[in-house]
């Protein structure tokens, strides 16, 4: 009787075994797919803390410089990276050359611009906002609507976009602070 019990249990064991080896095997190929498309280990992490040296407001036509040691950048730069760091879904949808140049000089336009000193990634499943050292918040004007996040890489407007739930505590302390004010 007792090599009658034995034998399930070893049959119930061989069972659990192979479904934890399948288990962890499909993990493995997600995961390491998932690593080779990204280019990044991380790409699960949802934290982004980068510190910018640099914060550019484009406020309806005026410019509004805010330097490393800004405590002014430095809660702006945490206010938008708690957003990054939420809910964030990749587009396909692209800062153009024409959309640019209108952020850079229209004075219809609120926009933010947080320069960083080496490149910077958002970790995602996405291949994209990878190697950027500029990120672009339009605040009012084209696109503001959708909550969105372009990036620039050594200038350039750079692949795709990361619409957020919200850039309202970016709008709010930027108004609170005399920074700057929907029109």
């Amino acid at each position: 009787m007792s090599q009658l019990s034995n034998s399930n249990a070893n049959k119930q064991g061989s069972v659990l075994s192979f479904l934890i080896t399948v288990v962890l095997t499909i993990f493995s190929l997600v995961y390491f797919s998932l690593t080779a498309y990204t280019k990044d280990a991380l790409w699960f992490y949802p934290r982004f803390d980068a510190q910018p040296v640099r914060g550019l407001i484009r406020c309806y036509g005026e410019e509004i410089v805010l330097q490393r040691d800004s405590e002014h950048l430095y809660n702006i730069a945490r206010l938008v990276n708690e957003q990054i760091s939420g809910d964030k879904r990749w587009d396909e949808l692209n800062l153009s050359d024409q959309v640019y140049m209108d952020y850079k000089t229209s004075d219809r336009v609120m926009v933010l611009e947080l320069s960083y000193e080496e490149p910077q990634r958002i970790h995602s499943p996405s291949l994209f906002f990878s190697g950027f050292d500029v990120l672009i918040v339009p605040l009012d004007g084209s696109f503001a609507n959708t909550n969105i996040l372009f990036n620039l890489v050594r200038g350039n407007p750079a692949g795709g976009s990361f619409h957020v739930t919200t850039f309202a505590s970016v709008l709010n302390y930027l108004e609170d602070n005399d920074l700057c004010r929907l029109q």
